[in-house]
């Protein structure tokens, strides 16, 4: 599903215009980014939590030539699902 297909079924379901829609999406969207760069945590209820975590250096292999490379440190997003959605899937 697309960004368009999100909007309009936000719309449709919460009775929203799709321009209304899709500002709530834009908005949700810089929120999260914004935590995240601070470093913060977003959990939503009935969705699960999102956080960033560190990655350590590590040893890596390029595919084509077999030569082993430094991979440097470096972070990830993380996303845990709560119990509901993880029944529900």
């Amino acid at each position: 599903m697309k960004k368009p297909d999100v909007i309009k079924q936000v719309a449709d379901v919460s009775g929203l215009t799709q321009g209304d829609a899709n500002k709530a999406i834009k908005a949700l969207v810089k929120v999260i980014q914004s935590t995240l760069k601070n470093g913060g945590v977003i959990s939503l209820s009935g969705l699960g939590s999102f956080r960033v975590k560190s990655r350590k250096a590590r040893q890596g292999r390029n595919p084509k030539t077999g030569e082993i490379i430094p991979i440097p440190p470096g972070k990830k997003v993380s996303f845990k699902p709560t119990t509901t959605l993880r029944k529900i899937i």
